[in-house]
């Protein structure tokens, strides 16, 4: 089994939007639309799961799911107080015992399927992988009282990214295990290593953003223009 849990379960108070951040329009469709479809471009992938705020269940169902008639059948499922809960409560609803699980941003909607298939051929040494990109600026660590505590190596910093892709034994155990200690992570590679695990890095792409802010929508538009003079959304998201 293959499965993908998409999480759109966010506030986005720091898009400082009247809606929420994953319903926003990139080329008059939500970016959670964008992203959807892509995952269901993916032929392996046999379940697909999509967390939501419980407001939003019958709302995203109408104005989301329907209008894109998608290959694969979604489940929607409500999201929890904490990205970290909503995550938990996406891996529930997944019927299947074994297998790998791709979670992934809802607001992430440029993932190529060569970047899916990266991360799958490279999850089956640990049963834990992620793509990410190398960070180009100098990296200064800061203290409480805004003075610069020290600077890092970025040679050996990366910026991670989703999908991240895991054997659905090893995140379920990982997350019991960071619910029973009270640790919380922004990532679910992070709730892996707290459990122990190796976690293998890949390449990502630097297109794949993550939509948070109002600077990173008129990125997104950019990338998105840009896909579409290059040939289309199929054959960049594809590629």
């Amino acid at each position: 089994m293959i499965a993908a849990v998409i999480v759109a379960g966010g506030s986005g108070r720091r898009m400082q939007a009247t809606v929420r951040k994953q319903y926003l329009e990139l080329d008059e469709q939500p970016i959670l639309a964008h992203t959807l479809a892509a995952f269901d471009r993916c032929t392996t992938l046999d379940t697909l799961v999509l967390v939501v705020p419980e407001d939003d269940l019958g709302w995203c169902r109408g104005h989301i799911l329907a209008p894109l008639d998608l290959a694969h059948d979604v489940c929607l499922v409500k999201g929890g107080l904490s990205r970290q809960e909503s995550v938990a409560n996406g891996l529930a609803a997944l019927a299947a015992d074994e297998g790998i699980v791709m979670i992934h941003d809802g607001v992430r909607p440029f993932v190529r399927q060569r970047l899916i298939r990266a991360v799958m051929a490279g999850v089956s040494p640990t049963g834990a992988c992620i793509p990410a990109i190398p960070a180009t600026d100098t990296l200064k660590q800061v203290g409480g009282n805004g003075m610069i505590v020290g600077t890092l190596d970025r040679r050996t910093i990366q910026l991670a990214q989703t999908p991240q892709m895991f054997s659905l034994v090893l995140i379920r155990n990982a997350h019991r295990i960071a619910v029973d200690k009270g640790f919380v992570a922004t990532d679910d590679a992070s709730v892996a290593e707290f459990a122990g695990e190796r976690v293998r890095v890949v390449p990502g792409d630097r297109d794949n953003i993550k939509i948070t802010t109002p600077d990173d929508l008129i990125l997104a538009r950019a990338i998105l223009a840009g896909w579409n003079e290059n040939g289309g959304s199929a054959e960049s998201v594809q590629g």
